[in-house]
């Protein structure tokens, strides 16, 4: 983190007014202010444009963070015909330099480094009153995209909060600074779970208390930046995954009621499911012609068209659909070129050519099962019966509404999370933070058996980062023994 953090500081932080999308390349030796950057609107936007930028990378939501929770869970495979992607992932046999968990860590702390320096140097801005409110709307944005990147931080690197009682075990590190020269640079150890949640949720209050219902820079329509509510959203994912069920409810709620959003109908679903600002998404990550990750995006792994299509889709994802789902309709069962044959072709992200389709962060659907899930572990069984009825009759002409209650519907719950956020990166940690033993698919008739708080569920700290920070400690099941 030393080493990573005086990077960070010395090539993350600037940016002019004319910057449409990256931070500039400062040498280190320059030592250039960060307060004579961001000094006015023009340069505060830039730099928020630019922290969007980063977490569009493919080490970031544009292919890493999506597409590891599927993968290393019974949704997604590796085909035998590959490009040699993410191998170690679907075997299960990570180590401790592997590349993209480096390159994920590194990136969401570029993230975590630049809405610091945002953060702290816009603080002191004396803004024109006709700029003030854009200006609070901004920062508001960067305290939010602060806790999602910590958040991801400590989903991807530690165990689920519920893995000991007190959520005491090793999380990652809180950096809530960013120096501009070395002197400023510290080696940070690992925070407790416990601490790691506490900050993203008070940088996600904070950011809620900075960002009007009403955007200012934007219309409510535009989903690729962060709103109000797409804050009280992340935040209601944040408390079910600490099993705060009544803060998930409330939030949940709130979105529900109060937010500009609505269910796409079972017709749209599929189409306009890819399209940008639509009805249901809440916030996500946007491309278009100049900005995209080309080659690298979601659409080359997964699409079989002009892609290299690596990743396939389980067939028991594929049986978990009724025949009458409108969800199935992202899976197709076909024959992958040189490869498996029956296999089970993803269609959810299909554009190869413009590269346009968003990364979905959060959408309205997920507030009704959050919703579901935590009044369910309140025992409030009919009111989380009629949430998931709503999700499941939307995608299902032919679903039968359950009446179902307990254990029996908390499954339920946890299949139609399965079902309507395959490839959208959610899967593994449904089944870690349940406690579950699940079954990782491979090709052909391969298969491994994941049991509850198995070490290779997480990441491993990068051994670079190990190298350079005394302070940091490897996860136990990447130690050297």
């Amino acid at each position: 983190m030393k080493k990573l953090l005086y990077i960070f500081a010395v090539t993350g932080m600037m940016i002019t007014a004319s910057c449409s999308k990256n931070f500039l390349q400062i040498d280190p030796q320059q030592q250039t202010d960060a307060s004579l950057v961001i000094q006015d609107l023009p340069g505060t936007r830039a730099a928020i444009t630019g922290i969007y930028s980063l977490m569009q990378s493919i080490n970031g939501y544009g292919r890493t963070t999506t597409l590891l929770p599927d993968l290393m869970s019974d949704n997604v495979y590796i085909s035998k015909k590959n490009q040699g992607r993410y191998l170690a992932y679907d075997q299960y046999n990570t180590v401790a330099t592997d590349g993209y968990a480096a390159s994920q860590w590194n990136q969401l702390y570029r993230v975590v480094a630049n809405t610091n320096l945002l953060i702290s140097k816009a603080e002191k801005v004396d803004y024109p009153v006709a700029d003030q409110a854009e200006a609070r709307h901004i920062m508001g944005e960067a305290y939010a995209l602060r806790a999602m990147a910590h958040f991801d931080l400590v989903r991807f690197y530690a165990m689920p909060y519920n893995f000991t009682t007190a959520a005491d075990h090793t999380g990652v590190p809180v950096v809530l600074k960013s120096g501009t020269n070395k002197d400023e640079i510290q080696s940070p150890s690992r925070n407790k779970v416990k601490e790691v949640y506490d900050q993203v949720i008070a940088d996600f209050s904070k950011a809620i208390s900075l960002l009007p219902k009403t955007p200012v820079g934007f219309k409510t329509a535009m989903r690729g930046r962060m709103s109000h509510y797409a804050a009280k959203a992340l935040l209601a994912r944040v408390q079910l995954y600490r099993e705060d069920w009544v803060a998930a409810d409330t939030l949940a709620a709130d979105v529900i009621t109060n937010g500009y959003y609505t269910l796409l109908s079972r017709s749209q679903y599929i189409e306009d499911g890819r399209k940008l600002n639509n009805a249901e998404s809440i916030f996500e990550l946007q491309y278009n012609l100049l900005d995209n990750p080309g080659s690298d995006a979601l659409a080359n792994f997964y699409w079989q068209s002009g892609s290299y299509g690596d990743a396939l889709a389980s067939e028991n994802l594929y049986n978990a659909y009724a025949s009458t789902d409108i969800r199935r309709g992202y899976i197709t069962k076909g024959k992958r070129k040189d490869g498996e044959d029956p296999a089970m072709l993803v269609l959810k992200y299909i554009n190869n050519t413009s590269f346009e389709e968003p990364v979905k962060v959060i959408r309205l659907a997920e507030m009704y099962l959050i919703r579901a899930e935590a009044r369910q572990h309140q025992g409030l069984d009919a009111a989380a019966a009629q949430d998931l009825n709503t999700i499941a009759t939307r995608a299902d002409a032919s679903w039968t509404p359950t009446a179902a209650t307990g254990a029996a519907l908390q499954a339920l719950i946890l299949d139609e999370n399965r079902k309507e956020f395959a490839f959208e990166g959610h899967r593994l940690f449904d089944l870690t933070r349940n406690k579950l033993t699940f079954t990782k698919y491979r090709s052909g008739t391969n298969t491994i058996a994941i049991q509850p708080g198995n070490g290779k569920t997480i990441l491993p700290i990068p051994q670079s980062e190990m190298n350079a920070n005394k302070n940091m400690e490897q996860n136990e099941a990447y130690k050297i023994k």
